[in-house]
């Protein structure tokens, strides 16, 4: 799915609500956060919808609407599956290594990797993170899982790394630097050189380095093994025969989707607004200069006119292209659809706020208007309770 539509169809479902502005901690504004999740959701096709929010002190709220499946509302401890927002944490892995001086930005691929077809040698890493290399995203690709329809993927299938050159990697959209176009093999690639460069598993860094030391305890990375016993996982909705009813499709392996992501990650929407909060707010993971580099924002991206520019695994959201009522709010973060879940985490730079929002209904039409509906009663709420302006900004004039 193009994230353009993602984030058109995730904010501007908001409707106008109302909340007393300028209340500083989650106490006050939550029963309306919550009452907002419960109206918006109904007639809304989602299944269920389940959110978080980090105020600049700490304080969380968390709540949901609707449920896993029959019979079994959502939890807050339930965990989804949050796709391409996991490019933040690759990301960040990333910057990692490179103050510790085990990369560079300015590495050329091909100080890491052998030589490949379709991908020029001469890319940076740094290209890679902030999707200017035009290495073609596999996605699109004819014969990738994404295209050939769903009740055609072959959900045992192991994609390995030669596979997936050899199969889905096309050839490149533009000459390295020369653009920006949305494309998940780049972190594919950067995978690769991680591994290399850490001599270990992307999930075991993961791990050890992000959600350890950040106290992520409802954050799963490592799909070798079986959830941890007492895990609770929201069940995945896609509309699998388009005939506009969704179905449960969590039964399937997901063996495919492991091999084929840089990265799977499932977690809580209260895992992801801490990390966001940590990562931007608390600045407690990369050093001031790093975290400058991952917010130096390129553009545009080609296809995506409703983001202000891609980061190094940060997208800046021009949010004022799809909800004028509130021009002056920035908000940069990731989003993530895939099959059965879709998800968004985000930060409020001017607020101090993070928030992630995920919904258990990914992939179809209908699914976008589920969690755009439901996302945006919420984020309506949550900025009219922080008392950002409403008011359009003349640019230029008089």
């Amino acid at each position: 799915m193009k994230l353009r539509h993602l984030i058109m169809v995730f904010f501007s479902a908001a409707a106008p609500l109302s909340s007393q502005p300028n209340q500083d901690s989650g106490t006050a504004i939550g029963p309306a956060l919550q009452a907002a999740m419960e109206e918006s959701i109904k007639n809304s096709g989602a299944i269920g919808v389940s959110a978080a929010v980090v105020f600049p002190a700490g304080e969380v709220w968390a709540g949901t609407a609707g449920v896993s499946h029959p019979g079994v509302p959502l939890a807050t401890d339930m965990l989804f599956g949050i796709a391409s927002v996991q490019k933040n944490l690759q990301a960040t892995l990333a910057l990692m290594l490179v103050e510790e001086g085990a990369i560079a930005l300015h590495d050329p691929l091909r100080k890491w990797l052998p030589p490949t077809p379709a991908i020029d040698g001469a890319i940076t890493i740094r290209q890679l993170l902030n999707m200017t290399s035009g290495i073609k995203d596999f996605v699109g690709n004819p014969k990738s899982p994404f295209r050939v329809g769903y009740v055609n993927i072959d959900f045992g299938h192991h994609w390995t790394w030669q596979e997936i050159q050899d199969v889905l990697i096309g050839e490149p959209s533009f000459p390295p630097g020369t653009s920006c176009e949305y494309s998940s093999t780049n972190y594919i690639v950067l995978k690769q050189i991680i591994e290399k460069a850490a001599r270990s598993k992307l999930s075991e860094l993961a791990e050890e380095r992000l959600l350890r030391s950040n106290r992520l305890e409802h954050t799963w990375v490592d799909f070798s093994r079986p959830f941890p016993q007492g895990t609770h996982v929201a069940h995945g909705w896609f509309d699998t025969n388009g005939d506009g009813s969704p179905e449960d499709i969590s039964g399937n392996s997901l063996n495919w989707i492991a091999s084929l992501s840089p990265m799977l990650v499932y977690s809580t929407p209260s895992d992801m607004a801490k990390w966001m909060h940590a990562l931007y707010h608390r600045k407690a993971v990369l050093k001031e200069e790093t975290l400058k580099a991952m917010l130096d924002f390129g553009g545009p991206v080609q296809g995506e006119p409703l983001m202000k520019g891609y980061g190094l695994g940060v997208v800046d959201i021009k949010l004022g292209a799809i909800m004028p009522r509130w021009a002056h709010v920035r908000i940069y973060g990731h989003l993530g659809s895939g099959f059965g879940y879709m998800t968004f985490a985000g930060y409020l730079p001017e607020y101090g706020v993070s928030l992630a929002i995920m919904s258990n209904r990914g992939g179809d039409r209908d699914s976008e208007r589920a969690i755009g509906t439901v996302g945006g009663a919420v984020v309506d709420v949550l900025l009219r309770h922080l008392g950002a302006s409403t008011e359009l900004q003349v640019v230029g004039g008089p």
